[in-house]
């Protein structure tokens, strides 16, 4: 009997009516999880009931059914943090986080409130390990991605790094006409005395000092001395290094501590033309800097100190001993050579260069590329998700890059609770990548994305809800009463 179906059509409805309430029960009890998605539910009827009518065949309804409940993956705002370590996503893409006693455990997620746990690891509050690359400084100073996609583990310390180029640019007064002393720089020096014995108008006119470092992060002093020779615009440098620091050949003897000696000729203008006579001293014999073997990559003149003793191992790539540190020595010029790569065509001078002015002779600027041994004190995260620490030394480190993946279908993801969602077949599989290429969103750090529940969308789903619930069970009790009408026709 029709008054039948009408009970079941009445209960589909508060069925249907229950599943959503709990629908919105749950979008507002996480207006405030991040990352969080709001749901939305959809409704469709049911297959209706052929019936004869006067003017044939009809259809009757016989209530409806939840057709689906998907999340709404909308942009939520932003809630600014004081923690680096927080991170949002603007635009598409999911977080991958890894769980580290499961094998081929991969989560997604849109909640960014990570840290990094006692092991060094990048982890989410339920200790998922977060996915990316990690990444390996160049030589010339970038950094790449390096490997597979794996747990991202932050290094809390900074290993020494030892000087390969040191930038010293001085003014040399051009009003100075005569050496202070008649004899070389490198024959008035004496590595048995402090300092080599030099004494200033004595010996030269003018010296400037800087610090490098060994491969083990100890500090190292060099001083570089300048003076007059009898040929026009032409000063004489002397580059050496404290004699009770050279654990080369010459240790002990006159020679200990000479690193460099060679001749700076200047133009009428004041700017480098040439270096001339360039001389060094390794492993305690003196020996001429040739091209192109006693020049660096970045074509400066290079001086071998021996800060470590002597191992007796030859490097195969640059034929020294493997304890010499070998150091790239830029005064602003650097050579060019002739088509064959056998001879210096000519010097090209730099933005910073030494100079010959009429003023007093000084310190311009001077730098090394070497670090000490350091520790990790505060970590940054870039728009393309590039996690850099720096260091005490005062080194910046890139370390790691996040990983981030998109669906074609992100509303058929599973969602495994956590702020977590895995991939289905429905769902596709993840496009990978680093933030900002493959259609991916950037990061914004220092922030966390807020819920995309709205309250007031919410509320008004929660009366519209509940109404449809009180009419779906008057239909069933109006039902009831008309049964009941029908049983008491016997009476």
């Amino acid at each position: 009997m029709a008054l039948t179906s009408s009970l079941y059509s009445g209960v589909s409805g508060l069925v249907n009516m229950g599943n959503a309430m709990q629908v919105i029960g749950d979008n507002i009890s996480n207006v405030n999880t991040t990352g969080f998605k709001a749901a939305n539910t959809t409704f469709q009827d049911i297959m209706a009931q052929s019936i004869n009518t006067a003017r044939g065949g009809s259809q009757v309804g016989r209530g409806s059914s939840m057709s689906d409940v998907a999340p709404l993956f909308i942009q939520g705002s932003f809630e600014s943090t004081s923690s680096p370590t927080d991170l949002a996503i603007a635009g598409n893409g999911f977080f991958m986080v890894s769980d580290p006693q499961r094998e081929n455990s991969i989560f997604y997620t849109r909640a960014g409130q990570f840290h990094v746990d006692k092991t060094g690891y990048l982890v989410n509050p339920a200790g998922l390990n977060v996915q990316g690359w990690a990444m390996e400084t160049q030589p010339d100073g970038t950094a790449e991605i390096t490997g597979s996609i794996g747990d991202i583990q932050i290094n809390n310390s900074s290993p020494p790094v030892a000087s390969s180029q040191a930038t010293v640019a001085v003014n040399l007064d051009s009003r100075i006409t005569d050496p202070v002393s008649a004899q070389q720089l490198d024959a008035s020096w004496d590595g048995t005395q402090e300092d080599g014995g030099l004494a200033v108008g004595v010996d030269y006119e003018y010296k400037t000092s800087f610090n490098v470092y060994d491969s083990l992060g100890n500090t190292h002093e060099l001083t570089v001395y300048f003076d007059r020779t009898a040929n026009d615009r032409e000063w004489e440098f002397l580059i050496t290094m404290n004699p009770n620091d050279d654990k080369g050949g010459a240790a002990g003897s006159a020679d200990a501590g000479k690193l460099m000696y060679g001749t700076i000729t200047f133009t009428p203008q004041g700017q480098i033309d040439s270096f001339d006579n360039l001389n060094r001293w390794v492993n305690g014999t003196s020996e001429t800097i040739d091209v192109p073997g006693g020049y660096g990559d970045h074509h400066y003149p290079e001086l071998i100190a021996f800060f470590l003793p002597p191992t007796g191992s030859t490097d195969p790539i640059t034929g020294q001993d493997t304890a010499a540190q070998i150091m790239e020595m830029n005064f602003g010029a650097r050579a060019a050579f002739d088509a064959a790569g056998t001879a210096i065509d000519h010097w090209e001078t730099e933005a910073i260069t030494s100079t010959q002015y009429a003023n007093r002779s000084s310190t311009l600027f001077y730098d090394q590329n070497g670090f000490a041994p350091g520790f990790l004190e505060t970590l940054n995260v870039d728009s393309e998700g590039v996690i850099s620490g720096t260091y005490s030394n005062g080194r910046i480190i890139s370390l790691a890059q996040l990983s981030l993946a998109r669906f074609n279908s992100p509303t058929d993801l599973s969602k495994e609770g956590g702020n977590l969602w895995r991939e289905t077949t429905a769902s596709g599989s993840p496009v990978t990548g680093p933030p900002r290429t493959n259609g991916l969103g950037s990061i914004a750090a220092n922030a966390l994305e807020q819920s995309t529940v709205d309250m007031g969308t919410e509320f008004v789903k929660l009366i519209t809800t509940q109404r449809a619930f009180q009419a779906n069970s008057r239909v069933i009790t109006t039902t009831d009463e008309m049964l009941n009408e029908l049983l008491n026709m016997k009476r």
